[in-house]
Formats: structure tokens, sequence, C-alpha cells
């Protein structure tokens, strides 16, 4: 079930990227502008190699800063698979998971990890759909702990709410419930004022634009791509394409 939110490549980073928790976002950053130019022109050549860059540097030390270095792979790694670049993704995966397990060592409490590390799961059946059998259960297991050790945390939120989205209902999969979610971690970015120029933020509401829109709430979503284009006018991958598509299927449907 994993894979299924991999397999467009225009929507590089729908997955959970989603997704970092502003327990280091709110860190200045000396990257956040780059990767965060390279997310609204979908530039994917420029975001690898600032993921060189940041590896190559003396940067990541600190366990905010492992974790700003794993958002990083989880988005390059949802760019791979929709692109169907599995070996390629399976490199940054084992990247990502050290980190993780780097961690969670040092911090067993930390929420935003535990959600990482269930996502990275889900990650390796995108690499092996075989991988499911054994791997599922353990991943929702860690981001479920996620929200135990903090019912606010961004990244849990909107991990637990991928799963709910992408899942079949026969295995418990509510489009409904993932909106509810993806908004809770909305608001909790909005309420901090974390909203500009903050790519976790645009991706999540095109998330819940896209919810808006499977769950029959066509008004909403439509605002909520607005809210996008407000917010970043220049983020090119909504601009000149999921919202003209999102337009053409509402005037379709006239």
């Amino acid at each position: 079930m994993f894979d299924l939110h991999y397999r467009n490549s225009r929507i590089i980073f729908l997955i959970a990227l989603l997704t970092s928790s502003l327990s280091y976002t709110k860190a200045v950053s000396p990257y956040n502008a780059a990767f965060y130019s390279s997310f609204i022109s979908h530039n994917m050549t420029k975001w690898e190699k600032l993921i060189e860059e940041v590896e190559k540097s003396n940067y990541v030390r600190t366990n905010t800063e492992k974790l700003e270095l794993i958002t990083y792979y989880y988005g390059y790694v949802g760019y791979l698979l929709g692109q169907k670049r599995q070996a390629e993704a399976d490199t940054y995966i084992t990247k990502g998971e050290k980190l993780i397990n780097e961690v969670l060592k040092s911090n067993p409490l930390n929420a935003t990890a535990h959600s990482f590390k269930g996502a990275f799961l889900g990650f390796e059946v995108g690499v092996n759909n075989l991988k499911v059998i054994y791997l599922e259960s353990e991943s929702k297991a860690y981001i479920n702990k996620a929200l135990q050790l903090d019912p606010n945390n961004i990244q849990g939120l909107i991990d637990k709410a991928n799963i709910l989205f992408y899942a079949p209902r026969l295995l418990g999969g509510s489009k409904q419930k993932a909106l509810n979610y993806y908004l809770k971690a909305a608001n909790i970015i909005e309420k901090n004022k974390e909203t500009k120029q903050n790519w976790v933020y645009l991706n999540l509401l095109t998330m819940i634009a896209f919810s808006y829109e499977k769950t029959g709430a066509i008004n909403e979503a439509k605002q909520t791509y607005e809210k996008i284009l407000t917010n970043e006018p220049n983020i090119v991958w909504i601009k000149d394409d999921l919202y003209p598509k999102f337009m053409g299927r509402i005037n379709t449907s006239k």
C-alpha cells in the first residue's frame, strides 16, 4: 500500500513530506532557502546536489540537524520512487535510516524520529513490495508511537494521514479521516506562524486540496489551491500543472 503515493512523479513530495517537525523547522538553517527554491521550481537535480553539499559539510552534528537532513532524504526518495528509480531510492533510504537510528539511540522518545522510522519502513515497501508482509504493521506502529509521544507532532500527523489516504477502505483507509489529520497539522503550522517559505506547509496544503476533492468538497479544494498560490505565486508545479488540471476536471463535470 505504501508505494501508491509515489506513482505520480510530478507530485514529488506528496508522501508525507512530507513534512518536517516544527521542533526543527523553527531553527534557522543555512540550507532552507535553497531547498525551498528547489521545491517550488521542481528542480530535483538541484535538490540532489544540495543533499550532497549538506553531506560533505560539517553541518550535520546535532539531532536537530540530522532530522533536517532526513527530511531532505525523505523528499528525494519520494521523487526517485515516482521515477521508478528504486535502486537509487534504496541508497537514500539506507542513509536516512542510519540517521534515524542515531537520533533514536540518543533520544528514544523523539516523536519525529519515530514517525520517520515508520515512513522509511514504508519506503522500503516502495522498493520491494514483497516487504509489505512484515513491514506494514511495524511502520504503522512507529507512526502511532510518534503520536502517542506527541499528539501534535507534525511529522506524525502527516504520516498518519498518508496511511489513511492511500490505504484501501478494506484495510482501514479513509480520505475523510486523512483530511482531518492533514488539517490538524496545517492548523498547528499556521498557529505557530510557520507558513512563509515553508515547503512542508505548501506540500501539506496540496494534500489537503487532494483530500477535499476526493471527499467531494470541491469549493474547499479550489480555495486551498488558491491559498497555496497566494502564499507562493511561483510554485510552478501547482500553478502550471496541478491547479489547471483541477480546474479542467471541475469545469468538465459541470
